[in-house]
């Protein structure tokens, strides 16, 4: 059984090369490493022919910097494997990953999804979503639990996904976007069946702290508007409607968007620019009011919610105070 793994690279010759050394010494042999050069205009590409002179299971591809989406569809294009598994050029993984993921694809899955560990310069933070390890026999009821206990990641990259299912759905990265993640994670999820969640921690991603505030507070950001949009669509085509998708859009977009910009840009008015037109965006706005109406929800989202439709100044006022108490708190 043969994985192909698919790693984007633009700019990263300081992360590269532990990237790759993670990759080529997988204790499992299998495998297949396609690395996209994504019109890299530092020494990149350099590292990566270093690499493939000495390994014969590297593909390049080189190509006009297009973004990460572009870069993966490309992979995907020349992947052969049975099994894809994406990663970020500035992470490494385990050296014993696939030969994990080998043990249980071989039961016929549709995904493994399994855990992480967040790191920078100065520290390391497990962070686990999966405690133990299971099976669930679709992937619907897999994606619905997460959202229930509040442990669903998007990121693609904690997952195995079956090359085949991806071509029976006709699945691809969404360009110029910044979410493409959970609109793919979301659709494959869906459509899938057998899903095995594994405790173990075979990822390691690279936090990068950034003290230029201003430049996390990006227009782009308002593309978790479209992703929103085409997941709303998706189930009513369906005819799909469960509070657990509600929750699942109003804590991604709440988390990942405005409660980021009040706790790092309080005062800035180009964030509360972009938080207010989602928040008065019709679609958006429809769960945030759906919120207001589920028993099972924290008190302080459904807080939240309510100030964030009634009354702005406050809402923000009462997320930034909480953040700066939990903070004293620690």
């Amino acid at each position: 059984m043969k994985i192909s793994i698919i790693i984007p690279v633009y700019n990263v010759e300081n992360y590269l090369a532990e990237c790759l050394n993670s990759v080529v010494n997988q204790t499992y042999r299998n495998i297949e490493i396609i690395i996209v050069n994504d019109g890299s205009t530092d020494n990149s590409f350099s590292i990566i022919q270093q690499y493939q002179l000495q390994d014969e299971r590297i593909k390049i591809i080189n190509q006009e910097n297009q973004g990460l989406s572009a870069a993966r569809n490309a992979g995907m294009k020349v992947a052969s494997g049975e099994y894809l598994w994406f990663v970020d050029s500035d992470d490494y993984v385990a050296i014993n990953a696939c030969e994990e993921f080998v043990k249980h694809l071989c039961m016929g899955c549709d995904l493994i999804v399994f855990n992480r560990c967040l790191f920078d310069d100065q520290e390391k933070e497990f962070v686990a979503f999966n405690d133990v390890n299971k099976i669930y026999n679709s992937g619907r009821v897999y994606l619905l639990n997460a959202i229930k206990y509040r442990d669903f990641a998007a990121s693609v990259c904690f997952k195995i996904f079956r090359r085949n299912l991806i071509q029976e759905l006709q699945l691809r990265f969404t360009g110029n976007i910044v979410y493409e993640d959970l609109l793919f994670s979301f659709e494959y999820l869906y459509n899938s069946n057998k899903v095995i969640i594994l405790d173990d921690s075979l990822y390691f991603y690279r936090h990068h702290r950034n003290s230029n505030i201003t430049s996390t507070i990006k227009d782009k950001d308002r593309d978790v508007l479209y992703t929103v949009g085409v997941i709303d669509r998706y189930l009513l085509q369906r005819g799909d409607r469960n509070d657990l998708y509600d929750i699942m859009l109003f804590t991604w977009v709440y988390n990942s968007i405005i409660i980021k910009y009040i706790r790092i840009a309080p005062f800035s008015c180009k964030a509360h620019h972009i938080i207010r037109d989602i928040l008065e965006d019709s679609v958006f706005h429809k769960y945030v009011s759906n919120i207001l109406t589920m028993n099972n929800m924290p008190f302080r989202y459904k807080c939240s919610a309510w100030l964030s439709l009634n009354c702005y100044p406050l809402f923000v006022l009462f997320i930034y105070s909480y953040f700066k108490l939990k903070r004293i708190f620690k």
